[in-house]
C-alpha cells in the first residue's frame, strides 16, 4: 500500500503580471508579512443554496474552506497522504482498517475518536444520502478508541481513495451541516459566521492539532455573476478570486499589481450524451451513428486554441491523463472530421434539407444542450455552432441550479455541458460515478452504457483491483470503452484551475481539485 501515501510534488505554475517590480516581488523566497492577516476570497455564487446534499456538506464541499478533515488527504498528484489516520490497511474481505492520529483534536479541544468518524460517516449516508462509495447504516464499525473499520455494502476496493472526498469529512457529532454552517471540526481553520448569498467567515483554529495557519481570517464574498466577481478584485475589494472564467481572464492579464496563477490540470470541459430518459425510452443519441458524428463535429483544437485562447489543454480523457499513468495513450478520442460526421449522419438516414438541418421521416435533427453554470455559454454557443456545420440544430437552454438537477435525472436533454472534477485518487472516480449502472445517482440511468455492457464489466473489476497498476490499465480500458466506443462522453478541454490575485497574496498552494483546496499556507505579504 506504498503507493497510497506517495507524496510526489507536482509544481504550480505562476505568472506575475503588471510590470517587472510586480515580477521581482513575486518571485521573493520570503517576503515579510504583513501585520494584518487576512484574506477576502470573491467565489462565485453561494453553493449551498439550491442543493439540500451540499447544505449537507457545509462548509466543505463544493467551496472547501479548509474547517474540516478527512481521513486521508487528495495530493496535487492525485495519490492520497495521511491526514487524520496515520495509516490504513486491508483488514479483511471488503474492509479497510483505518487507525487515526494520536494528536488530532477538535477546534473545542476534544480528541478525535473513533466514535467520531463512525457519527460522521452514518451521517453522510443518512437521508438525504451524499455517499458515493456503496456505504450503509452499518458499514463502520470502532475497533477501539483510535482504530474503525469500514466496510462497503459491496465490493469496493476503490473505498481509500474515495474517502479523502469532503463528503467523508469528520464534524462533531451534535452538529448539523444540513442545518447550522457553524460546525465543529479538527481543520486549520473553523467558521465565525455564514450569511446565505453574502460571505462565509472563518478565522484561525488556534488550537489545531498541526502547523498553524498564516492568516488570522478569510472572508469569502459570494458573487453570482463573474464580471461583478473582475471588478471586486480591480477595485481591491476582494484579494482573490477563484476558478476564473476563461472568458473574463483577458480583463486581468494586464491589471497592474495582479498575479495570475495555474493550477495543473484538474477537471474536464465534457459532454455528457443522454442515450435514454428515466423511464428507459431511448432517445435521439441511443443511435451510436448520432454519438460518433456530434464527436466528429466538434474542432476541440479550434476550441482550446481559438476559444479559451490556449488558457486549456487539448485532451482525450474524461479525466486529467496523469490520473491513468502510463496507461492514458489508451484512450485516443474521436477524431474532428466533418466529413466524416457527414457520412456518419447520412448512414443513420438523416438528410440535409433546404435550410441546411438533418431531417429524417418528416422530423429535424435537433438536440437540447443544457448546462448550469452561466460561464458555460460560449462553450454551448461553440457546440452549437459545429452541430450546426454538420446539418444539427443545436437548442441551447441555460437553467437555474433546480432546473438543470431536474433535467439531468430525467434525461429531459440531450447534451449536458458540465466541467467534473478529478476529487479522489480512483483513477475510475468520474467512470463509476458518473456512467456505471450500479452508481447510486439517478443520472446514470441516463447516460450509462446500461448493465451488462463491456463497460459496466471493466468497472466492476476496478472496484475489486488490488494493485495500483492493474488498476489504472483497466480504468483506461474502460475510459476507451466509454469515449472510443461508446462515445458516451465528449472532452473538449483540460481546464487548469485559474486563480487572479493581488500580489501581496502568497503562498496559495492551488489544488487540481478545487474541492480538495487548502488555505493553511497562505498569507499576506507587506
Amino acid at each position: 500500500m506504498k503507493w497510497f501515501a506517495s507524496l510526489a510534488a507536482v509544481s504550480v505554475v505562476a505568472t506575475a503580471c503588471g510590470g517587472s517590480s510586480d515580477s521581482d516581488s513575486a518571485t521573493e523566497a520570503s517576503p515579510e508579512p504583513a501585520a494584518v492577516q487576512e484574506l477576502v476570497v470573491g467565489s462565485g455564487a453561494d453553493p449551498w443554496i439550491d442543493s439540500e446534499g451540499d447544505r449537507k456538506r457545509r462548509p466543505n464541499y463544493p467551496l472547501n474552506a479548509d474547517v474540516c478533515e478527512t481521513l486521508v488527504h487528495l495530493g496535487t498528484n492525485f495519490e492520497l497522504e495521511p491526514m487524520l489516520a496515520s495509516k490504513w490497511e486491508l483488514a479483511g474481505d471488503n474492509t479497510y482498517r483505518f487507525t487515526l492520529k494520536d494528536e488530532v483534536t477538535f477546534s473545542d479541544g476534544r480528541p478525535l475518536t473513533a466514535a467520531d468518524v463512525k457519527s460522521a460517516i452514518d451521517y453522510t449516508v443518512k437521508e438525504p444520502s451524499i455517499g458515493f462509495s456503496f456505504l450503509g447504516a452499518e458499514s463502520t464499525t470502532i475497533v477501539d478508541e483510535s482504530t474503525v473499520d469500514i466496510t462497503p455494502t459491496k465490493p469496493n476496493l476503490r473505498l481509500v481513495e474515495q474517502i479523502n472526498h469532503p463528503t467523508y469529512a469528520v464534524i462533531s457529532p451534535d452538529d448539523d451541516p444540513l442545518n447550522d454552517a457553524n460546525v465543529t471540526c479538527t481543520g486549520p481553520f473553523k467558521v465565525t459566521s455564514y450569511t446565505p448569498e453574502e460571505k462565509l467567515v472563518v478565522e484561525r483554529n488556534e488550537d489545531y492539532w498541526g502547523e498553524p495557519a498564516k492568516l488570522d481570517k478569510i472572508t469569502f464574498r459570494f458573487f453570482p455573476d463573474d464580471t461583478t466577481r473582475v471588478l471586486a478584485l480591480q477595485n481591491g475589494e476582494v484579494d482573490l478570486i477563484n476558478d476564473v472564467p476563461r472568458g473574463v481572464l483577458s480583463n486581468l492579464e494586464s491589471q497592474p499589481n495582479t498575479t495570475i496563477e495555474t493550477s495543473p490540470v484538474g477537471n474536464v470541459t465534457l459532454m455528457y450524451v443522454a442515450r435514454r430518459d428515466a423511464a428507459g425510452t431511448p432517445k435521439t443519441l441511443a443511435d451510436p451513428l448520432l454519438r460518433r458524428a456530434v464527436a466528429a463535429s466538434m474542432d476541440t483544437s479550434a476550441y482550446v486554441q481559438g476559444l479559451l485562447a490556449g488558457n486549456a489543454e487539448e485532451i482525450n480523457t474524461i479525466a486529467p491523463p496523469e490520473v491513468l499513468g502510463r496507461f492514458s495513450d489508451m484512450v485516443k478520442g474521436v477524431d474532428y472530421d466533418k466529413e466524416e460526421a457527414g457520412r456518419l449522419l447520412d448512414q443513420a438516414g438523416w438528410t440535409r434539407q433546404g435550410d441546411g438541418i438533418r431531417s429524417k421521416d418528416g422530423k429535424p435533427l435537433e438536440l437540447t444542450i443544457v448546462f448550469g453554470a452561466p460561464s458555460d455559454l460560449v462553450t454551448a454557443e461553440f457546440v452549437q455552432a459545429q452541430l450546426r456545420e454538420v446539418g444539427i440544430d443545436g437548442k441551447i437552454q441555460q437553467l437555474d441550479a433546480g432546473a438543470y438537477r431536474e433535467a439531468l435525472n430525467t434525461g429531459n436533454y440531450d447534451l449536458d455541458i458540465s466541467k467534473p472534477s478529478q476529487n479522489d485518487a480512483n483513477p475510475a472516480f468520474l467512470l463509476a460515478l458518473r456512467w456505471y449502472s450500479g452508481a447510486t445517482g439517478k443520472n446514470a440511468k441516463i447516460i450509462s452504457p446500461g448493465a451488462g455492457t463491456t463497460y459496466d464489466g471493466l468497472i466492476d473489476q476496478t472496484l475489486q483491483a488490488t494493485d495500483r497498476t492493474e488498476l489504472q490499465r483497466i480504468a483506461a480500458e474502460a475510459m476507451h470503452e466509454l469515449v472510443d466506443v461508446e462515445v458516451g462522453g465528449i472532452p473538449l478541454s483540460g481546464n487548469y484551475r485559474i486563480f487572479a490575485m493581488n500580489d501581496k497574496v502568497r503562498g496559495v498552494e492551488l489544488h487540481p481539485s478545487g474541492t480538495n483546496q487548502r488555505w493553511a499556507t497562505a498569507f499576506m505579504a507587506k
